[in-house]
């Protein structure tokens, strides 16, 4: 993973809306490997940043760009409040719905520091070992290595051509904190 590894976060920070409250901000990527049953320990310096809110309990979905998103109950909560106002009579979101909800999964943090995630959903991301942890501000994005570096590299413009294209939408290069 090259320079642009910057990109995918900085990419993610500016389209998640900020929170006041930093402790519970995920920042940083860790590479780590999956155990033979197909559980991963969350690495401390991402379960810093879960708090006792969170009931040792995390939520693990299908994300965008063949990846798995992990949150901690609270921030799954915050997300399902979102995912409740959206229209079951309108087609995309419907389809949405269905489709998130049919890859959720309820995983409990052991005494270990571990998650265990299905076979199922590690094989639709094409995680087999080694797993990216990749911090996304509110949640955890768990990637195939190889599959992220593909991703990185299918961005035609540099990271400062990113910045300077969404950043020069706000004249400060501020971003709102809401």
């Amino acid at each position: 993973m090259g320079e642009s590894g910057g990109l995918q976060f900085f990419l993610f920070l500016i389209s998640t809306p900020l929170k006041k409250n930093t402790q519970r901000m995920f920042q940083g990527h860790t590479l780590n490997n999956l155990d033979d049953k197909g559980r991963i320990i969350i690495p401390s310096k991402f379960r810093k940043h879960i708090t006792s809110e969170a009931n040792n309990l995390m939520y693990v979905i299908l994300g965008r760009d063949n990846c798995l998103w992990l949150y901690p109950s609270y921030e799954w909560i915050n997300l399902q409040k979102k995912i409740e106002n959206l229209n079951p009579f309108l087609k995309n979101e419907i389809a949405m719905i269905r489709q998130m909800m049919y890859y959720t999964e309820e995983c409990p943090i052991d005494s270990q520091h571990r998650i265990l995630i299905s076979q199922e959903l590690l094989q639709k991301v094409e995680i087999k070992k080694e797993v990216l942890l990749l911090g996304q501000i509110e949640k955890i994005e768990l990637w195939n290595a190889e599959n992220y570096d593909k991703y990185l590299k299918g961005f035609p413009d540099s990271y400062e051509d990113v910045m300077e294209k969404v950043m020069s939408k706000n004249p400060q290069g501020n971003i709102n904190i809401s």
